[in-house]
């Protein structure tokens, strides 16, 4: 039964979830039975790993040409 519940929620539901549904259906099962219950069964909860966030969006290219022609080369500072 224990089993039954866990894998129809797609082995999602820990010991605490798994002890709602069974105390839902009329089971009289204390969490640390259904622990221990759950290790001897060998059922494991399936996590999903967050992705580590990345902004790399592809190769960096040359700089492009200086079109304008604009001077941003000062001599001394506070000077332009």
């Amino acid at each position: 039964m224990l089993t039954d519940i866990f894998n129809s929620n797609y082995q999602c539901y820990g010991y605490r979830r798994l002890h709602a549904m069974l105390r839902h259906e009329g089971g009289r099962l204390s969490e640390k039975v259904v622990r221990r219950l759950m290790v001897e069964e060998q059922l494991v909860v399936s996590r999903n790993r967050r992705r580590c966030y990345s902004s790399y969006c592809g190769e960096i290219g040359p700089a492009p040409d200086n079109l304008i022609a604009r001077d941003f080369k000062a001599e001394q500072p506070n000077q332009k």
